[in-house]
């Protein structure tokens, strides 16, 4: 749980002297220095859940304009935490979470400097709980991740206008792998069901 940046520095928490004005909140740089869920014990989730939270996390904190947001922690038990926090189990085998950040940064991944465009797309459709960010490769692909805050089991339809026709549309789900679930070709749209984790959407040639 965060208090807000009022909370923390606008306002110290001890005896309120004041801090930054409300203008210069919104200005301040941004990181996140600790964030996650544990998978031991009473009342923790399951790993399953812990990777689709992580990744809803990497999405909406990197949408808001974060510049870091960091995992506690590597490893289990470490540090003191006895409430299975870690990415890795203590014999540094992986959680799904480990495994399903692997697939983010694998499908992303590029390290070329450029100027990115724009796509005129849209998601009418989508509800509040319903949230999308577009990224662009240095080859000129477009990948719009789309992704949803519901509880497991409860899905939502959306169609994503991708403001014209485009040659290729290839789609991954990062709780599956790195390789490609859906093809289409030649689309305007693309319609995709949604429930916890994000999907994301490769596409190419207009």
């Amino acid at each position: 749980m965060w208090d807000g940046l009022a909370t923390e520095f606008g306002e110290t928490w001890y005896k309120n002297y004041p801090g930054y004005s409300s203008a210069q909140l919104q200005s301040l740089p941004r990181v996140t220095t600790e964030t996650g869920w544990g998978t031991l014990g009473a009342g923790s989730l399951t790993e399953l859940q812990q990777g689709k939270l992580l990744l809803n996390v990497y999405m909406a904190q990197f949408k808001r304009g974060w510049s870091y947001t960091f995992i506690y922690q590597m490893v289990d038990n470490q540090g003191g935490d006895s409430a299975g926090f870690g990415l890795f189990h203590t014999n540094n085998t992986p959680k799904l979470g480990a495994t399903y950040i692997h697939n983010l940064t694998t499908i992303l991944a590029d390290n070329s400097s450029f100027t990115p465009g724009a796509l005129n797309y849209s998601n009418p459709s989508e509800p509040a709980t319903v949230h999308d960010l577009l990224l662009q490769k240095s080859n000129g692909t477009f990948y719009l991740a789309v992704w949803d805050e519901r509880s497991t089991g409860i899905m939502d339809p959306v169609t994503v206008n991708l403001g014209g026709s485009h040659a290729s549309v290839t789609v991954y789900d990062l709780t599956v792998g790195t390789t490609v679930v859906r093809t289409l070709s030649n689309v305007s749209s693309v319609g995709l069901t949604l429930s916890d984790h994000p999907l994301i959407l490769a596409i190419s040639g207009s």
